[in-house]
């Protein structure tokens, strides 16, 4: 875990550097998953409670149905992103595309996406600049471009595929339930 975290760090911080740490990790997916992202998920899901602190949003019930919510739409949106990169990432690689790559891509993508969710729960008021925190993890992700062995004159249809893949899939999950929620 304590791995994950510092590469997240090092990609918030550094994203090309980041991508190069990550490659030189050779962590396995499952591992992970299981060891990292998971965890880092069940701690933002758990990060959803402190809204109960804060005046006006919600009862008990809620403030857990949006946990169940979150835990619930970024573990669907791991294997949503993994169909939709898997298959639309093709054309756009040199060579073939090397599905364990892909796979931790999409892993510390999502983790990125979990600390801004973490940020914004722990945060007492809604501050626009928290909203927009997704369009620096799709420049974190544009990044990850050498990392996949992206062709070049391809990098901005990738852009687009990961940014519909890996942010927009959990984050439009995540609001669709909230709505359904609030």
């Amino acid at each position: 875990m304590l791995q994950y975290l510092k590469n997240l760090l090092q990609l918030v911080l550094l994203p090309f550097r980041g991508w190069e740490d990550v490659s030189a990790t050779l962590s396995e997916p499952e591992r992970l998953l299981r060891e990292g992202y998971y965890p880092l998920l069940g701690f933002a899901a758990l990060t959803e409670f402190v809204r109960l602190f804060y005046h006006g949003h919600g009862g008990f019930m809620t403030v857990l149905e949006l946990a169940i919510a979150l835990f619930g739409s970024f573990f669907v949106a791991f294997f949503l992103a993994k169909i939709i990169l898997n298959h639309y990432l093709e054309p756009f690689v040199d060579g073939e595309l090397n599905q364990t790559k892909v796979a931790t891509f999409i892993i510390y993508g999502l983790g990125l996406l979990l600390l801004i969710e973490i940020i914004e729960n722990l945060l007492p008021t809604d501050l626009t600049l928290v909203k927009f925190l997704p369009l620096f993890v799709a420049l974190i992700l544009y990044n990850g471009s050498t990392y996949l062995s992206i062709k070049q004159g391809s990098e901005l249809r990738f852009l687009c595929v990961v940014t519909l893949g890996v942010i927009v899939v959990p984050l439009a999950i995540f609001y669709l339930l909230e709505l359904i929620i609030g």
